[in-house]
């Protein structure tokens, strides 16, 4: 089994990514809302498409503002713009640093569970054979092992 993940933090690195998460939550708390998922859904996304769309459309604003009803606030929609542009120079880097937390995160997981999964198979083989041990260790796993519900079985409680 070749080993890919070896992610180790030192005590003052770990510490130092702490207060570094915890130095980011406290400046942007105060500035950063939380959207229900029905909000989330229902409100039109700009991506990097509609960019330059809303860019143009706030100059085209400014340049003829006696064809703009007094209903849009260009002032607040400019201010939102500009929230998003400095929105997404943050955002880029922290998901980048997200997706290889989780891919760290996920191919360490399944190295660590296939290692697991030999273990449990040697146990098993070794309890065949008598050896001391090896049946209480078999046992404790399989109560522990995640077993999904399969076809036209129920799953029992233990």
């Amino acid at each position: 089994m070749e080993n890919k993940v070896s992610f180790q933090l030192t005590e003052e690195e770990d510490k130092q990514v702490r207060d570094a998460i915890e130095l980011l939550s406290t400046i942007l708390k105060a500035k950063l809302i939380t959207l229900a998922p029905d909000d989330r859904k229902e409100l039109p996304k700009m991506g990097d498409k509609t960019v330059a769309f809303v860019d143009k459309s706030l100059e085209y604003a400014n340049a003829y503002p006696d064809y703009i009803p007094s209903f849009i606030n260009i002032p607040a929609a400019r201010a939102d713009f500009e929230a998003v542009k400095k929105l997404r120079s943050l955002a880029m880097p922290l998901e980048r640093i997200c997706n290889q937390v989780n891919d760290t995160m996920i191919l360490a997981g399944s190295e660590a569970y296939t290692a697991s999964l030999s273990i449990y198979k040697v146990l098993k083989n070794a309890a065949t054979m008598g050896q001391p041990g090896a049946d209480e260790a078999t046992k404790e796993l399989s109560n522990r092992f995640p077993r999904g519900k399969r076809k036209g079985e129920s799953v029992q409680n233990n």
